[in-house]
């Protein structure tokens, strides 16, 4: 024999019609609804406070629906983080490749390049900007048409955009012959 006791209450109208539902749903009394759902709750928060104070120890088989449910949660996690960090690495790898580019680049530009003298360097740097505008220009034109094959579409490449490479080198041609460093002209 179950001892019970008696337990009155007021609740809030819609709380009485959400109870009452569930009472229909599961085709029991309101009584034994309020009763069962106690029951639940409480049982509920037992288990969270058991999730807080004993997680598991890896490998471990989950009991209860919170521990499940962080479960599931942590393995989606851990496979999101997975994905991300390979994709890190990889970007990682291509800046280093990038970095290890630009500073070959920057050798060859400096070895190859003669200084320009005093009296002519603020005519070289109004040359420079307007080159360097073209190249800009191109190369957005060049993006906004897209290759579509892959290729850097580097001037030069099958990727190349032909009026856009003709365009830069006839610029390229008449800047060149106007200043050259050292002070010669074509």
């Amino acid at each position: 024999m179950r001892l019970r006791r008696e337990i009155h209450s007021y609740v809030p109208l819609a709380d009485y019609q959400r109870l009452q539902q569930e009472a229909a749903a599961r085709g029991t009394s309101l009584s034994q609804c309020v009763a069962d759902c106690l029951r639940e709750y409480l049982a509920l928060r037992a288990e969270l406070a058991g999730v807080a104070v004993s997680p598991g120890a890896l490998g471990e088989p989950h009991q209860g629906l919170l521990h499940t449910l962080l479960a599931r949660t942590e393995e989606r996690l851990a496979a999101t983080l997975d994905a991300h960090a390979e994709r890190t690495a990889t970007l990682q790898e291509t800046l280093r490749v990038l970095e290890r580019m630009l500073d070959r680049l920057t050798l060859l530009y400096l070895t190859h390049t003669p200084e320009i003298p005093p009296e002519r360097r603020q005519e070289a740097v109004a040359t420079a900007k307007r080159r360097y505008l073209k190249w800009r220009q191109a190369v957005e034109e060049q993006g906004q048409a897209g290759s579509g094959n892959g290729d850097s579409g580097a001037p030069g490449t099958a990727g190349e955009l032909p009026e856009t490479a003709a365009r830069c080198r006839d610029h390229q041609g008449s800047e060149d012959r106007s200043v050259r460093p050292g002070g010669r002209g074509h």
